[in-house]
């Protein structure tokens, strides 16, 4: 796979899952996945607290797996195919915590929806950020699958053109998603 191919499919992949993860609105799933619990008392909230928690860091993970696809770029570019590789590896791991995260908040929704007799609109809604918590899990494996085997081509594959890489990546990230730079200790721009 040319490495700028594997970037633009990383990049696009990443960018669904980041879409799928924003249509989950916590201010709408927390309270309509509890509902009579609420008014019962008990602590739903504290229930589902690690769902709301789990998703912003999966956010989080994947504006830096964004940042991480721009800096392979430009380590392309640079020549510095080592660091390359290096970022592909790191790339795949973020891709896995999305995954992961995403993944434990699935399953803290499932298991308090089990557990609450929810009418049948909050049902539908908690199926829908179900639903879009799997899309984005699928998007983040494959993201990261697209990162393992670019980084294992990067020892064999003949080193690309530099300039085409970044261009080609800044043309498909242009006008789909607001510039932003990623916080916190992941991410951290170079």
């Amino acid at each position: 796979m040319r490495i700028e191919d594997g970037l633009v499919s990383a990049d696009a992949y990443v960018d669904r899952a980041r879409v799928h993860l924003d249509k989950i609105e916590a201010s709408r799933t927390m309270p309509s996945a509890v509902g009579e619990a609420v008014r019962d008392g008990s602590s739903a909230s504290q229930q589902l607290r690690p769902a709301s928690v789990s998703l912003e860091r999966a956010r989080t993970y994947l504006r830096a797996a964004q940042q991480t696809i721009g800096d392979v770029a430009a380590d392309v570019a640079h020549g510095a195919v080592d660091r390359a590789g290096e970022d592909l590896r790191l790339l795949e791991r973020l891709c896995a915590m999305v995954d992961e995260l995403s993944g434990q908040a699935a399953r803290i929704l499932a298991g308090v929806s089990r557990h609450r007799a929810a009418p049948e609109e909050r049902g539908r809604s908690l199926s829908a950020d179900l639903s879009n918590i799997g899309q984005a899990r699928s998007s983040a494996q494959a993201a990261g699958r697209i990162a393992a085997a670019l980084a294992a081509d990067q020892g064999r594959a003949p080193v690309v053109t530099p300039e085409p890489v970044a261009q080609r990546l800044r043309v498909e990230q242009q006008g789909r998603r607001p510039v932003g730079s990623p916080a916190g200790a992941i991410g951290v721009p170079r």
